[in-house]
């Protein structure tokens, strides 16, 4: 999922003695064939670890994967309300607690997690097997996996933050396309085999989370994590993503909400009202989501907006069609799914790339987030389920239109700030145009290393031909192999003016192409050199 070019790889060698920012291992030579086997063995640990984590999500509250004996109509929906509220509570628990003490690292807390996960899906389980204790018992198990839930999502928010952008955007789709596996195995299953199944899943999922890798890898990079955060503090960090926050909880309300209105009220037949609208929904998820990853080159927060907002409306549309019609409820339902899976991709995209890039604690930005994600599901859960047998396909679409009128109307006010698509703790360029160095240089991974050599060959560029600043950003760029829509992206202007900028660079350097351009550097240190054996 690297957008580099095989040429950047080659260039790193020749370059590497000039760049003091590089780690010693790889600049003495032996380390780029042990760190791709270290981190083939972290993307299987991880991808596998996340998945898990994302199927047993999945089988338990988005479908009826838990019901063996007895048919309640919305039974997913009711466990899923407690499992919202308690989700919300828990993270800001772990979100203030870690102020003092980083819980996600620790290999107890992982435990718990895992005891939590898997008991409630037991409990859950077993509370279809009386109707007249169902309602108590089901309440119960929520309680407990939304417990669970928080304390699995806020470690992988950790682990997921510790890796470089790249290793994030394949890890992610990754583990999105392996919880899909499982999960359609798991539905087609039947008899107690996908409880078990399911029940292992947290477990198994803990246990690749804190798997330590068999070879000595080497030291992860430090997040803003591990030291006392004050309660002032805390409030400006959270002040800093209060407009994100409340986007993405009346987001969870839009979609627990009409989940309710469109959920199938038969449940006998899973393939056609669940596996199959999963299923679909899932697929065209995926496909589009990484073909945006392709154009792009970079996802960002407002991604989750941009997605979910048209697909809420279309849903809203089809089942003011004809909300009698049950094929109608089906598309309406898949459509909905689309809309909550790509928000659930964009924000396990986004949110780890904005902890690296803006050095806030992952506890505080996932807690705060999933907070959100929490109480949205719990409000529309809860609010869907008082209204839903008496309503109409009128009520349907007045009090539809109402919420998502609120919903762009609280856009429309706070916004979409331009950190959630590019943030930087420091300026990248001082004043004077000179390179700032990065503080968490010795911290970051290979990646990051490597991009600070090619932000050093664009400052020994600016000097030699009298680059701007602007031009001087999309030169080290270009020198690391990206392409004019990834630029354009990270640097949030327009494609007209990374085009505009790339000319007067090419004309300023005397090169034709980007090929030319990334082997300017080489061809003036090989210069140099050859004049310094000349020089007596």
């Amino acid at each position: 999922m690297t957008d580099h070019p095989k040429g950047v790889w080659f260039a790193v060698p020749s370059a590497i003695r000039s760049c003091p920012g590089i780690r010693g291992e790889i600049a003495e030579g032996a380390g780029v064939h042990q760190y791709l086997i270290e981190h083939k063995e972290r993307y299987r640990n991880q991808g596998l670890g996340f998945a898990f984590f994302l199927a047993w999500n999945y089988f338990s509250f988005f479908s009826c994967g838990l019901v063996p004996v007895i048919h309640v109509i919305r039974s997913s929906e009711r466990v899923w309300m407690w499992t919202g509220l308690f989700f919300a509570v828990t993270s800001l628990v772990i979100m203030l607690i870690s102020t003092r003490i980083p819980l996600a690292g620790k290999r107890g807390f992982g435990v718990i997690a895992a005891i939590c996960s898997c008991g409630a899906t037991i409990v859950i389980w077993m509370s279809f097997y009386d109707a007249r204790t169902y309602q108590m018992v089901s309440v119960i198990g929520g309680m407990i996996a939304g417990v669970g839930l928080a304390m699995m999502a806020h470690v992988w928010g950790d682990r997921l933050s510790r890796n470089n952008e790249s290793d994030i955007e394949f890890s992610v789709p990754t583990s999105f396309i392996f919880s899909f596996i499982i999960y359609f195995v798991l539905l087609a299953l039947k008899g107690p085999v996908p409880m078990l199944v399911d029940a292992a899943l947290p477990v198994a999922s803990m246990l690749f989370a804190f798997r330590r890798p068999t070879c000595n890898l080497s030291e992860e990079p430090e997040l803003s994590e591990g030291r006392c955060i004050r309660g002032g503090e805390l409030i400006r960090m959270l002040a800093g993503i209060a407009t994100l926050c409340l986007l993405l909880g009346l987001l969870w309300f839009q979609f627990a909400y009409f989940r309710l209105l469109a959920t199938p009220e038969m449940v006998s037949d899973r393939f056609l009202h669940y596996l199959l609208p999963f299923s679909c929904s899932f697929l065209l998820s995926i496909i589009a989501l990484l073909f945006c990853i392709k154009l792009s080159r970079y996802v960002n927060f407002t991604l989750m907006f941009r997605w979910g907002l048209p697909l809420l409306l279309l849903s809203y549309a089809l089942l003011y069609y004809d909300y009698s019609d049950p094929l109608q409820k089906i598309v309406a339902y898949t459509v909905n799914f689309i809309g909550m899976f790509g928000v659930q991709f964009g924000f396990w995209l986004a949110a780890p790339k904005f902890v690296r890039r803006s050095h806030l604690p992952p506890s505080v930005l996932f807690g705060g987030m999933l907070a959100a994600e929490g109480v949205g599901i719990f409000i529309g859960t809860g609010y869907g389920l008082s209204i839903i047998d008496g309503i109409s396909a009128t009520n349907v679409m007045n009090e539809s239109l109402l919420f998502f009128v609120i919903l762009l109307l609280v856009a429309m006010m706070v916004g979409f700030n331009p950190c959630w698509s590019f943030f930087r703790a420091s300026e990248r360029w001082s004043v004077d145009g000179e390179m700032a160095v990065s503080k968490n240089l010795d911290e970051g991974s290979v990646s990051d290393d490597i991009n600070a050599l090619f932000e050093q060959q664009a400052e020994d560029l600016r000097r030699s031909f009298n680059l701007s600043k602007r031009e001087t950003e999309i030169a080290a760029l270009l020198l690391a192999g990206r392409s004019r829509p990834y630029i354009r992206d990270e640097l949030t202007i327009s494609l007209n003016t990374v085009h505009a900028h790339t000319r007067n660079i090419y004309t300023k350097c005397d090169v034709h192409s980007q090929r030319e351009f990334m082997d300017l550097p080489h061809e003036k240190e090989k210069q140099q050199t050859e004049d310094d054996l000349v020089l007596p």
